[in-house]
């Protein structure tokens, strides 16, 4: 008897899980995220980084050898955290 009721209660949970998650992929279906020119630009302004003039098109090469500047860099071995 009480193992039927476990039972019972651990498919009404999977259920309300599965409605749930059915739910929000609905609700966030065709949206998928864009990060084009103009909202990086707006990160870049907030964030006081961005290209001096409004007009300047982002260099992609630039970043690029930043980016890879910035991965060939030397960096510490983690400590052993076993003690």
């Amino acid at each position: 008897m009480l193992s039927t009721v476990f039972f019972l209660m651990a498919v009404v949970v999977i259920l309300g899980a599965l409605l749930v998650r059915s739910r929000v992929r609905r609700r966030l279906e065709g949206r998928d995220p864009m990060t084009d020119d103009p909202v990086l630009r707006d990160i870049l302004a907030r964030s006081d980084a961005g290209p001096e003039e409004e007009g300047d098109p982002l260099d992609e090469e630039e970043i690029r050898e930043a980016e890879d500047r910035f991965w060939e860099q030397e960096w510490d071995q983690p400590e052993d955290w076993r003690g």
